[in-house]
């Protein structure tokens, strides 16, 4: 055996850290040799050349990419001496070609997040000789940069080559190529799966996510585990949860994300949409053990960054000090994919409670300019715009999401939630609200706002109608808070004590139903008579909001039509 055989036998072995001990001696006695005509090289070119790729791949098993890119380059330049060397350098015939060593030189790349240069190698590559693994990895560097058009293209040479990849399916369909022409495609590559049922319904789950057509996605995605015989799968179960989120049924979302994890635990896709329903309902502990799970499965992956995130926001420490570590989660799922929304979404909130309110409308601004579809995007920076007393800003976005996103019990609710801030503009909530619950009675964030609106106006009775009735199919609670403070306010006092004690059952951390029961507890030690003075949420003007009459925004959203969805 030679040395190069040996070399190359330590490559097979994968005993990386040996070969790196070796070539380096071989590397200095192959160049030493060449220098000097008298003695015969050590090494063919084509030799060298194996050799150099070896070592390049070794440094890059043991994480030192620096100095895996220096050697892949040195290696390229090795090939074109060998390109123009033909028949004086020996077989050719099984050495790496040029694509592989410059997608290799790209991962490294990729690796230091130099993705300029990594774009830069994967376009030195001609179009002729791009393999369907390069295409890919273009076409999202070019979606990472906004060139659609090119992502678009490289994508659908990737399908041209491999019409069953799904991956490359599913972006063609985000980057507006219609279902219809994609299922053509693929039902034109491979004709026999032409009549396959659960090939056809997944392109169109996902032709119908792409056009934000949610209840129909969820519906393809129900059939095709009843029908396809795909109930267990793990994909269909995340495009169903991932539809139920969008078009905002978190509940029955985050019942499909725990079939998620109790299919498969190590999953990670798509559990930041978890993580954020977690903290929604203060599931502090669920979220410390998904954090936990997920960290160990990859720490390279943006999921369990903004898991983490989530379970520090919520976290029982110093306010401060869990604050700045949900940023820096945040931060650092946002450096691994800056395409990640939750990450923006969870750092505007975190920035938000430290009260640095201009960086978290930035980070909100850039959400909702990245994720315009998405109406978690919209809400974040309405809240803000509220918390900074910006309330015409607060209306305009809150109109701006009820026209782009169109009428739902979502958008009507969040118009409605800006417009009861003022005293001057909370009448004209009230139209939005029962819009909302019409199209939704279950939508609780209506009925909180709607029965807050009508506590302020000392309409108690039908404040205790509307929480009553949602009552009866959730038990929420906010609704056990507001029903106890409406039944002190009509002296009932016993039931609403009632409703503070389930109230606190239902979440221990309640301040409201706390505070209740010791106004209602006070109340009867003194047997005072006649008023009881119980707050409602604030919807009052503060000195620093504006009041609308008069103003542009009484246009804006008088103009919003909202009675014909």
């Amino acid at each position: 055996m030679t040395l190069f055989d040996y070399i190359r036998q330590l490559y097979q072995a994968e005993l990386y850290e040996d070969l790196v001990h070796l070539f380096s001696l071989a590397l200095s006695m192959s160049e030493s040799s060449e220098s000097d005509v008298s003695t015969e090289p050590l090494m063919t070119l084509s030799q060298k050349y194996q050799c150099l790729v070896y070592y390049g791949n070794a440094f890059y098993q043991q994480g030192e990419y620096r100095k895996a890119v220096r050697i892949f380059k040195k290696s390229l330049l090795l090939r074109k001496a060998i390109n123009k060397a033909k028949g004086k350098c020996g077989s050719s015939t099984e050495i790496p070609s040029e694509m592989e060593v410059k997608f290799r030189l790209y991962q490294c790349h990729m690796k230091l997040k130099e993705t300029s240069d990594a774009l830069q190698v994967l376009e030195s590559v001609s179009t002729k000789q791009r393999t369907g693994k390069i295409n890919l990895a273009l076409a999202r560097l070019y979606q990472q940069e906004g060139r659609d058009r090119s992502a678009l293209t490289c994508y659908k040479e990737v399908l041209r080559e491999h019409p069953l990849a799904l991956v490359a399916v599913r972006e063609l369909l985000s980057l507006g190529m219609r279902g219809t022409d994609v299922m053509s495609v693929v039902m034109t590559a491979v004709p026999q799966f032409s009549t396959c049922e659960w090939l056809m319904g997944i392109i169109r789950a996902y032709a119908f996510m792409s056009s934000k057509d949610y209840t129909s996605a969820v519906s393809t995605f129900r059939s095709l585990e009843t029908k396809g015989g795909l109930r267990d799968n793990i994909y269909i179960q995340d495009g169903l949860a991932e539809s139920l989120f969008m078009s905002g049924q978190y509940n029955q979302a985050a019942v499909a994300f725990q079939r998620i994890r109790a299919l498969d635990p190590l999953h990670l896709h798509n559990m930041d949409l978890y993580a954020f329903l977690l903290s929604r309902d203060k599931r502090t502990k669920d979220l410390q053990t998904l954090s936990q799970q997920l960290m160990e499965v990859s720490e390279q992956a943006v999921e369990p960054w903004v898991c983490m995130g989530y379970y520090s926001l919520n976290s029982i420490n110093k306010h401060n000090e869990r604050l700045v570590r949900t940023v820096y989660c945040a931060q650092k799922a946002y450096s691994i994919n800056s395409r990640c929304t939750q990450a923006l979404l969870l750092k505007g909130t975190a920035l938000q409670e430290l009260n640095r309110m201009q960086d978290a409308l930035l980070h909100f601004h850039e959400a909702v300019t990245r994720a315009p579809d998405r109406f978690e995007t919209y809400q974040g920076l309405v809240d803000c715009y509220v918390a900074s007393h910006r309330l015409r800003d607060a209306v305009t976005l809150a109109t701006r999401a009820f026209s782009h996103l169109g009428c739902s019990a979502r958008t009507s609710t969040l118009l409605a939630s800006v417009l009861a801030k003022s005293p001057t503009t909370v009448t004209k909530a009230k139209p939005y609200l029962e819009k909302a619950m019409k199209l939704d009675p279950t939508y609780l964030e209506a009925v909180y706002i709607m029965a807050d609106i009508c506590a302020q106006e000392h309409d108690h009775e039908r404040s205790i109608a509307l929480l009553r009735q949602a009552l009866q199919t959730q038990n929420d609670a906010r609704l056990h808070e507001q029903l106890g403070d409406c039944l002190a306010h009509v002296s009932q006092f016993q039931d609403a004590l009632d409703h503070y004690h389930i109230a606190l059952s239902l979440d221990p951390s309640s301040v409201r139903a706390r505070e209740g029961m010791e106004r209602v507890e006070k109340h009867n030690e003194m047997g005072l008579e006649g008023g009881y003075d119980v707050e409602v949420e604030d919807m009052a003007a503060s000195d620093n909001e504006p009041d609308f009459d008069g103003s542009d925004m009484e246009s804006t959203w008088s103009e919003t039509d909202f009675s014909q969805a």
